[in-house]
């Protein structure tokens, strides 16, 4: 009886042992046969334990290492270091973008208006002076603005001549070079031509435009009544510096009304664009 027992007892222990050998052997084949499967899959044993471990998919686990693996280093710095905006931020963004595209729409509109007035305003040609008023030859224009007088002047003294403008009677050179010019017209005491010029003082302007459009602007520094006969200041030193001289008759027409006009200290030479009429 204690031998059957005995035995007995043998049995199931051998029994036990064969069963958890045989578990080992199950559990060795079953690792192993899950690392072949994982490695012809083309996922890492290695990843897959510590998936199985973490409870995470295998499959999971590999994709996402793959991504790491493609992405640039510097896409993932700079997802690493990109951290959220704060609402200031954004709204400061936002104000720059709107002012930058107030700058800009200023920009189209100033640019609109230049091109606008570039069409509006007439291309002005320069041109020369007439050489011609009504039939005579000129050598420029005189203009007188306290008196209203804006009229071309005749290159030379004739009977005709006198009665439609000034004319040269003397110089010593061409109209704005250095010496004197005498430009004499009638006082028909009616405005026109030198009628006023009983008006004029001292410091007031005259403005003489020469044929290639050089205009001097010249200030009075004398004036006198003389007689006819009197020419001493026609050929008079002007000590190199140009100078013109007007002459008219008095309203009874007997005297003469001399105006002496100097080249202005501040005077430039301009170079107008408007033709003679």
């Amino acid at each position: 009886m204690l031998n059957r027992k005995i035995i007995v007892g043998l049995s199931i222990n051998i029994v036990i042992l064969f069963i958890i050998y045989m578990l080992i052997i199950g559990i060795n084949y079953f690792k192993k046969a899950n690392q072949e499967n994982l490695m012809i899959a083309g996922i890492n044993p290695i990843v897959s334990t510590k998936s199985i471990m973490a409870n995470q998919n295998p499959l999971t686990v590999l994709l996402k290492e793959k991504v790491e693996n493609e992405l640039p280093k510097e896409e993932i710095n700079q997802e690493e270091e990109v951290e959220p905006q704060t609402e200031d931020a954004v709204n400061s963004e936002l104000q720059e973008e709107t002012i930058e595209e107030q700058k800009q729409t200023q920009n189209e509109d100033i640019k609109i208006t230049v091109e606008e007035k570039q069409e509006e305003t007439p291309k002005v040609e320069q041109e020369e002076q007439p050489s011609e008023y009504k039939g005579f030859a000129t050598v420029g224009k005189i203009e007188i603005p306290k008196i209203s007088v804006d009229t071309p002047i005749l290159n030379q003294v004739t009977v005709k001549g006198m009665e439609n403008a000034p004319c040269l009677l003397y110089s010593t050179g061409d109209l704005n070079q250095d010496g004197n010019n005498l430009i004499v017209g009638h006082n028909y005491r009616n405005g026109t031509i030198f009628s006023n010029n009983k008006y004029l003082n001292i410091g007031d302007k005259i403005y003489i435009t020469t044929l290639d459009n050089k205009k001097i602007e010249y200030t009075i520094y004398q004036k006198f009544i003389t007689t006819a006969e009197d020419i001493s200041y026609i050929k008079r030193d002007t000590f190199g510096k140009p100078e013109i001289t007007l002459s008219c008759c008095t309203d009874d027409d007997e005297q003469r009304i001399i105006i002496l006009a100097k080249i202005s200290e501040d005077s430039t030479v301009v170079v107008t664009s408007q033709p003679l009429n």
